[in-house]
């Protein structure tokens, strides 16, 4: 069966290195789930080695910090951004579909919508955030090597340049992704070493002062938020790569690798990226990533732009399209996964250059993603809990009903007009309260004021989220849901619904 189609059909998908992945948002069959765990590692931990990753690590010290306050809200931010990132990835080995198909069990089988939406400008904020700073990457290094210029013209040239690689590798899918990622773990994980090695010489613990939020506590709690909100960002895209996984595997195997993966990743590019900063950036007024090449060697330079600001970045920004492809996917199913991305590639290219190069509006787009991120953090808190709450059974033809409107009413997933209202109110509640805490170049909440400027957006949004849902199921309960046994043994369901349900009462 080819991605057209919803249902599970009979046969056999393509996802092979260096052929078009052919299975978009429909049930990946047992027989084609041919990647592991560990697989989930490689796949968040390598496209963090990035510079547009990198970035987000100079900002505790951009906001007053003094480097060992900075290291700890790096550290612990990450560290806490992870957990709450790695039980997203519990749910697509058991669902055999992405994130925003799964989130049909909870938020109904229309109400997954809400989902695909959010989910896919993300995708979208981000590829532009790192086709800029690749493209920043690629014009600083050709200028160190040729003299070349560095104007708007010239990054124009090289964000275009940066975007048809990602393009290439988003079309290709899923297998060329992962053995791709590979790769790049290692060689952008060394060129980060290399660099922190080459420039531990003009490392110097900066004090802080002249805090963004006036006083030390609420701009240690802004930049804590801020390397929570990277790892936490991904959650509504575990899942894209999760879907391939065997439906059996442990739980708590799922859980490590993810999270574990994301953790590292995280935290050797931020506190990498804070490194730098009191190297580079102490000296110059220049962006980060022109500022850490105006302290390096050329040899360096030619390495970061080969690895963190070439292939890492192209890698990042792939997934970000393949995500947003899959998400739309999920949205527009007729079309095919390999067309849908490749409109969206053009889409992506476009928010890009006009976005950085006509309208220099790149503050604004990093803060649009800020905001969905209060929109995304209590839609992946309900998915989680009501994962839990089912035991890890699904019915996964039922998650697939949308595709045909024959059936899609007879779904236990339907609710009320394809719409679960309980979590559907939860989610809207607690991101209406996230916005009233929202610090921002394009909004800024009302209640901001009110904690001292301290950024509790998407804290607020996922707490208040989660208790309205589980207040909501406790008062008018959901009908149970148990797994499809047409797709997996009775044997298998037993024993990993049995392996889930211990794992979450020990957590």
């Amino acid at each position: 069966m080819g991605d057209t189609s919803g249902g599970h059909g009979a046969s056999q998908g393509i996802d092979e290195f260096g052929r078009v992945e052919s299975r978009g948002i429909d049930f990946i069959p047992p027989k084609e789930r041919h990647s592991k765990p560990r697989n989930l590692g490689w796949v968040m931990c390598a496209p963090q080695f990035a510079l547009g990753i990198m970035v987000f690590g100079s900002l505790p010290l951009a906001f007053g910090l003094g480097w060992w306050a900075a290291f700890w809200a790096i550290t612990l931010g990450v560290l806490v951004g992870s957990v709450l990132f790695g039980p997203m990835a519990l749910i697509g080995p058991r669902t055999g579909t992405n994130n925003c198909v799964s989130s049909g069990a909870f938020f109904g089988v229309a109400g997954r919508f809400i989902g695909s939406v959010i989910t896919m400008f993300i995708g979208l904020g981000f590829f532009a955030i790192l086709v800029w700073t690749g493209g920043q990457a690629l014009i600083a290094c050709l200028h160190r090597l040729f003299g070349l210029g560095t104007g708007n013209v010239e990054l124009a040239l090289a964000m275009a340049f940066i975007s048809l690689l990602s393009f290439v590798l988003a079309i290709y899918g899923h297998a060329t992704l992962i053995h791709s990622l590979r790769i790049i773990a290692i060689t952008s994980g060394i060129a980060i070493v290399i660099a922190v090695i080459v420039l531990a010489p003009k490392f110097h613990a900066l004090q802080g002062s002249h805090y963004l939020l006036g006083t030390f506590w609420p701009t240690w709690v802004l930049s804590f938020s801020t390397a929570a909100s990277v790892p936490i960002s991904w959650g509504p895209f575990i899942n894209d790569y999760g879907r391939y996984v065997p439906e059996d595997s442990s739980p708590w195997k799922l859980f490590n690798y993810a999270g574990g993966g994301m953790f590292l990743g995280c935290w050797v590019s931020l506190i990498a990226g804070a490194f730098v900063t009191t190297t580079a950036l102490a000296s110059t007024s220049a962006s980060f990533v022109f500022g850490f090449f105006a302290v390096s060697p050329t040899w360096l330079i030619v390495l970061l732009t080969l690895t963190v600001g070439g292939s890492a970045n192209i890698a990042n920004a792939a997934m970000g399209v393949y995500n947003a492809g899959l998400d739309m996917h999920a949205v527009v199913w007729r079309v095919r996964r390999s067309q849908m991305t490749f409109i969206l590639s053009g889409v992506g290219l476009a928010v890009a250059l006009i976005g950085v190069i006509v309208f220099n509006a790149i503050a604004s787009i990093e803060a649009f993603v800020t905001i969905l991120l209060v929109t995304v953090t209590p839609w992946m808190v309900i998915n989680v809990m009501g994962h839990f709450r089912c035991a890890g059974n699904y019915s996964t033809d039922a998650l697939q009903a949308f595709s045909d409107p024959k059936t899609v009413r007879s779904s236990p997933y339907w609710y009320t007009g394809g719409f679960n209202l309980r979590a559907v109110v939860a989610w809207a509640v607690g991101t209406g309260v996230g916005m009233l805490f929202v610090s921002t170049t394009i909004i800024t909440g009302p209640l901001v004021s009110q904690v001292n400027g301290i950024d509790l957006s998407f804290t607020s949004a996922g707490i208040v989220g989660g208790l309205l849902y589980f207040l909501f199921v406790r008062l008018f309960p959901e009908a149970a849901v148990t797994a499809s046994r047409s797709q997996v043994g009775s044997a298998a369901v037993a024993r990993l619904g049995q392996e889930v349900a211990e794992d979450g009462g020990a957590s």
